[in-house]
């Protein structure tokens, strides 16, 4: 007798414990499958990564736009560099090489002109595109640039000549102001151009 009654209060006992704390025993058992589920698809996500090969091995190296020249300022993201034109300190996304007035000025890499501008700050730049988010920028030209819009343009191919026409930046004696591009950011063009002994 004692045993029956003992097993309704048992039940009575659970079915209140359910009740009280169900919803946190079944979000916990939920947090759990969540959790477990997130390690397994990282371990899988891991193993793929290590397995793929990369589809474009080639390194892409590029030729100096002035030929001998020298860095008169070089890359800085994170430095600011003092600039006495605008007398402001600010971080300088791009290599300025030393070029008089005059010198050629050559494509870097293989690639279509795809911008032409002429402004007071940078003076006169030509864009290429060398495709997979790739681009390079050439300022300070001469405003009598040697390509056109749409031109295919090869590494080494004469694209301008140095002049003095940024005020943002230049002395009296010229300079070329190299910027690139990769993905519609500014990166550093050591990753592309060995700058190290110029």
């Amino acid at each position: 007798m004692e045993n029956e009654t003992t097993q309704p209060k048992r039940k009575n006992n659970m079915k209140s414990i359910l009740s009280k704390y169900g919803y946190y025993i079944a979000l916990a058992v939920l947090i759990l499958l969540l959790a477990i589920a997130i390690v397994l698809t990282s371990i899988g996500a891991s193993n793929e990564v290590d397995k793929t090969v990369p589809t474009n091995t080639d390194v892409i190296s590029f030729s100096s736009p002035v030929l001998n020249g020298t860095v008169l300022k070089g890359y800085s993201d994170t430095e600011l560099q003092y600039n006495k034109n605008l007398n402001v300190w600010e971080v300088h996304k791009a290599v300025d090489f030393a070029a008089d007035i005059g010198t050629d000025v050559y494509s870097a890499y293989d690639g279509v002109v795809t911008k032409i501008t002429t402004n007071l700050l940078q003076g006169t730049v030509v864009e290429i595109d060398h495709g997979n988010g790739l681009k390079t920028t050439y300022g300070s030209l001469d405003s009598n640039v040697a390509v056109k819009l749409g031109d295919n343009v090869k590494k080494g191919d004469v694209i301008g000549k140095a002049s003095n026409t940024a005020t943002s930046e230049v002395s009296d004696t010229g300079e070329v102001h190299f910027e690139v591009w990769k993905d519609g950011n500014l990166v550093d063009p050591a990753s592309y151009l060995d700058i190290s002994n110029k």
